[in-house]
Formats: C-alpha cells, structure tokens, sequence
C-alpha cells in the first residue's frame, strides 16, 4: 500500500509541474445516500446517489467565490453476486446529471476483501463504459485499495468509530486520447449498527496528466449507507 501512495503521490507533483500554465481547481462539498437491500447469502441490490456542488471555482473569473453551484448528480444501481467468501463480482448501471452532459455508463466489478488481526483491506477493480451524446464513447480501467482500521479495540462495534483511507486510480481512453485520474480520501466513521453507518472525511482528486488542462478537486465529503 505505501508504495502505491508514493507513486500517486509523485505522479500528481510531475502533473501539477508539467501543467501549471493551465491549472483548473474547485472545491465544495460531496454529499452521497447508499441503500443496499440482500436478495439471499449470496445476492444484493444496491442503490446510491451521489452530488456535487461547488463552493469555489477558479475556471471562470467572472463568477462569484464564494458560490453554490451545482455540478453533477449521479445516480447508479447494481446487482452484487458473491462467488466465494470475500470474494464478489458485480454489474451496475448509472446516470449522470450534468449541465450539457447527461451520461449513461455501464460497470462491471471485482471486489476482494483481506481480513487482517485489527483491520481490513479491500480491493476493488472496475471497467466501465460511458455514452454521451454528440461525445465519443469513453473506456475506463479503474483499481482502488481501501484501509478499513477500528479507533476502539480490534473490531468495530455498534457506536464506535473507524478510519477509512483509499487510493484509486483510473486509466481512460475516449476519442483516441489517454487520460490518468487519481484520487485519495480519508473518512473518519461511525457503524451505528448491522444496517446503518455514516462517514465524513475528504476527498482529493486530480486528472489531465496526458492532456492540456491539469485539474486538481477536493470535496468534502459526507457519506450515508443504509442496509435493509
């Protein structure tokens, strides 16, 4: 883990100095609802709705900073199969609400989950496929390692808190271009129960290593899941 950190870590430095004639940055906050419903032991649905809004924004000097602007809702499902102990494929669907960029995008999902003494690790490998209209169909591979550590003895109870850390990172390919897009966040948690659990840290974003127009986003995050 702490070499992918590194070289994540890295790869933003080399973007930020190879780019910095044409740096784009914006903040605010990232409120985001998950709701999962199990089907049987080994099946699930689950349904998530993320937004963004934007608090500050650098792209257009003729705005107002301080503002509150929205800029994207996405709205995804997908349906979990479990192969095998900690070990899970899944398929999702998803829209995107965005001014001028409506998308529609299919996912496809591995997810392996490592149980250590007092913490666990998860792995997360994705593949989707993004339409929008009038634009070229983007291509993505994206990995993501997350950290799961208690704060209060060597497993989370009901009513203790937990830290969560990940590093993803994405590699696309839309229109005959290349693109890298990496993103870390650290959450501090709260599991109130076997069902519901909540989540605020932040989330750190960068992309445009490739081509013209670095971009740098950091979002303050709340998260809420929900298990019926």
């Amino acid at each position: 883990m702490f070499r992918i950190w590194i070289f994540l870590f890295c790869s933003m430095l080399v973007g930020q100095a190879l780019s910095q004639t044409k740096q784009t940055f914006f903040t605010g906050f990232f409120p985001e609802a998950s709701l999962t419903k199990r089907l049987s032991q080994t099946q699930k649905l689950n349904f998530k709705v993320e937004n963004q809004h934007i608090v500050f924004d650098n792209r257009d000097s003729s705005s107002e900073n301080p503002q509150f602007s929205h800029y994207r809702t996405d709205v995804m499902a997908f349906f979990d199969q479990s192969l095998r102990h900690r070990v899970s494929v899944a398929i999702g669907v998803f829209h995107r609400f965005q001014e001028g960029e409506d998308a529609n995008r299919i996912i496809q999902q591995l997810a392996i989950q490592q149980k250590a003494r007092s913490y666990r690790i998860n792995h997360r490998f994705r593949t989707d496929q993004t339409f929008t209209r009038n634009q070229a169909l983007e291509l993505r591979f994206r990995y993501r390692m997350s950290v799961e550590i208690p704060l209060q003895g060597a497993e989370v109870d009901h009513g203790e808190h937990y830290l969560l850390s990940s590093a993803e990172s994405i590699f696309s390919h839309k229109g005959g271009e290349f693109e890298i897009e990496n993103r870390l966040a650290v959450s501090l948690g709260k599991f109130f129960s076997s069902k519901e659990k909540l989540e605020w840290g932040v989330d750190y974003r960068t992309d445009g290593y490739l081509q013209d127009g670095f971009r740098t986003r950091l979002w303050a995050k709340i998260s809420y899941f929900y298990n019926f």
